[in-house]
């Protein structure tokens, strides 16, 4: 007795696991789907611009000095990509500079 009650259990288990992991699936497949959206990205800029609107400024102009040196001298894109590295380090350490929280006493 104990023992069929202790199969029914496992059988059980088992089974929710399946739907469990079912369900899973399907979500990976939901959010893989969003991911490729062109509007779930644009979304997602506004999202970012609302929230950090100093960050999306920098960016913005950054990129825009970019495009417009590129093209007005297009063969010296390959000189800017080096530009654009020492640029994006020193972003980043920026980036990293609002991130840190205040400790509060």
């Amino acid at each position: 007795m104990v023992r069929k009650t202790e199969l029914e259990h496992l059988r059980i288990r088992r089974e929710l696991l399946a739907l469990q992991c079912d369900a899973n699936r399907l979500l990976l497949a939901v959010e893989w789907q969003q991911l490729q959206s062109r509007d779930y990205w644009l979304a997602e800029a506004g999202r970012m611009a609302r929230r950090h609107p100093l960050k999306a400024a920098a960016l913005a102009a950054a990129t825009g000095l970019l495009i417009t040196k590129t093209v007005q001298n297009p063969a010296v894109a390959g000189g800017w990509l080096g530009h654009l590295a020492r640029a994006a380090s020193t972003a980043l350490s920026v980036w990293r500079l609002f991130a840190r929280k205040e400790p509060r006493e």
